[in-house]
């Protein structure tokens, strides 16, 4: 077993370099206005994630009513303000950066760590081949468990970061699902506003849902927005019709990387049976 021991380093090398090149992900976003507007209309998203880039193609089914509700609402957004620093505002620009450790690039830390686990994986086989003990063994072991938790969660829950979805609906209303499209509404201009995220997994790969309810100020007249905001009307009273409603689900499944990585654990474990006869026989 120990001469097919460099055959097996060569082989985990090539297949690390596939796993690497490989497509890593595929995102399939489908979000619908399930309240307020006719037809629902519908943007899907489709996201394939490698080792550099994202790539992605957006369509809109009855995209009519969207676009009518995007031209129709007012944006009003808070205006901007030139005033001058406090000594608060350092402090509040601290908390938002602790708060967003990964500063809108979470599937960027994600790829570097994928970087150091196929490097690592590599260098321990080669040193348990070159002097073989049991702490290499199972750091080898170790290694690759951590490499296939930052696979299978780490990379795909950092992809759901940066899309926006796992912000519980703090930016747009949409939960992210509108990020790619020529508008987007924020929270911040609704009233009432509640949504809610889950996730679940599948043989798919792992599922964020997303819902938000809410009535949308910039449908209203500006006299007619205060009577909203101070008590959410009912059916049939002026105000309702502002009432928009999303529902959001976006699916993450595993692309070639994970079959490449599946791959090199048969290869290792000849290689540390190989070193473990060594050790027997020293």
């Amino acid at each position: 077993m120990s001469s097919n021991r460099p055959v097996a380093i060569a082989l985990v090398g090539l297949f690390l370099v596939a796993a690497w090149y490989s497509t890593w992900f595929e995102i399939t976003a489908t979000g619908t206005y399930s309240e307020g507007l006719e037809r629902e209309p519908t943007i899907r998203t489709e996201y394939i994630i490698d080792n550099s880039q994202e790539t992605f193609e957006l369509s809109i089914e009855n995209s009519t009513p969207l676009l009518l509700y995007w031209l129709q609402r007012e944006d009003i957004s808070p205006e901007p303000t030139d005033q001058e620093p406090t000594d608060s505002e350092p402090t509040s620009q601290t908390n938002s950066e602790g708060s967003d450790p990964c500063s809108g690039s979470c599937l960027g830390q994600a790829r570097v760590g994928v970087g150091l686990v196929l490097v690592t994986l590599f260098a321990s086989l080669c040193l348990s081949i070159r002097r073989p003990s049991r702490l290499v063994t199972a750091a080898v072991v170790a290694i690759w468990l951590m490499g296939s938790v930052v696979i299978l969660a780490v990379v795909p829950l950092s992809a759901a970061a940066d899309f926006g979805i796992s912000d519980d609906g703090e930016e747009s209303s949409t939960g992210g699902f509108d990020t790619n499209t020529q508008e987007t509404v924020e929270v911040d201009q609704f009233a009432h506003f509640e949504a809610d995220s889950s996730m679940g997994i599948s043989f798919d790969g792992i599922s964020f849902y997303y819902q938000s309810l809410g009535f949308d100020l910039g449908l209203l007249s500006e006299d007619d927005r205060q009577q909203v905001i101070n008590s959410a009307p009912s059916e049939d009273e002026p105000g309702y019709e502002s009432l928009i409603g999303f529902d959001g689900k976006m699916t993450i499944g595993p692309g070639g990387i994970l079959t490449w990585w599946l791959l090199t654990a048969p290869l290792a474990a000849m290689i540390l049976l190989g070193s473990r006869e060594f050790l027997e026989e020293e």
